[in-house]
């Protein structure tokens, strides 16, 4: 039979136990509903690569035209003075197929490397110059170097995807003066002091004759000096 004191304990303690129970699930869902919500885990996407239509594609260069123009102003066929250290001006112009200057175009002047040649400071053997607002460059701060004899120098001229290219022929030489007096069948009025001398003279001319004529007195025929300016043929054949 069951015993009397045990039914009296469950009638007292069960009420208890399932309220205490019933209060300790309250708060367990008390407390996870005021808890945040867990964040979703994010996944990693990997990039979408735009089609193959959008994608830029490498511009083509240009193609390359040989039509600059390269007019050689001074220092064609002229001779640099080693003896004097005198170097003979070398100056070019570039032009297009239009024969209009070209401003900015890049200008590379090169000197060979072996034989009778020059360079410029530092030993260097070329130089890049800019074109003026005239389209012309020079070559400045060379120097030949001690080889007697003739040489090239390449011109290259560069504007966009326009080229052009030229050579001006030089020449090393002991004594300028030396060598124009070798050179056959030259005149003397190629050289400057002849040059000098006779328009000197004829300066001289005129002034007597221009004397005499203005003078006064009975010893006066009233003759007239003439000079016909020209060049004289001395030498010549």
């Amino acid at each position: 039979m069951p015993n009397p004191l045990s039914r009296r304990l469950r009638r007292r303690w069960l009420p208890q136990a399932l309220a205490l129970l019933l209060v300790v699930t309250q708060i367990q869902a008390a407390e996870q509903a005021a808890a945040p919500p867990p964040a979703p885990v994010a996944v990693p996407q990997a990039p979408l690569s735009p089609p193959a239509s959008a994608q830029a594609q490498p511009l083509a260069p240009l193609p390359v035209e040989q039509s600059l123009k390269i007019r050689v102003l001074a220092g064609n066929g002229e001779m640099n003075d080693l003896g004097r250290r005198v170097m003979a001006p070398l100056v070019v112009q570039v032009v297009d197929q239009d024969e209009r200057a070209m401003v900015g175009a890049e200008v590379v002047f090169r000197f060979p490397i072996n034989g009778p040649s020059a360079t410029f400071a530092g030993g260097r053997t070329s130089a890049t110059v800019r074109t003026n607002g005239g389209g012309q460059a020079a070559a400045v701060n060379w120097m030949a170097n001690g080889q007697v004899g003739s040489f090239e120098v390449h011109v290259n001229a560069s504007y966009g995807n326009q080229v052009g290219e030229t050579t001006v022929s030089m020449s090393n030489v002991t004594r300028v003066t030396e060598e124009r007096k070798k050179s056959k069948g030259e005149s003397l009025w190629s050289h400057g002091w002849f040059k000098i001398a006779v328009i000197g003279g004829a300066a001289v001319a005129i002034g007597l004759g221009v004397y005499f004529g203005t003078r006064g007195g009975s010893s006066s025929s009233g003759s007239t000096v003439t000079v016909i300016p020209g060049s004289p043929n001395v030498g010549a054949p």
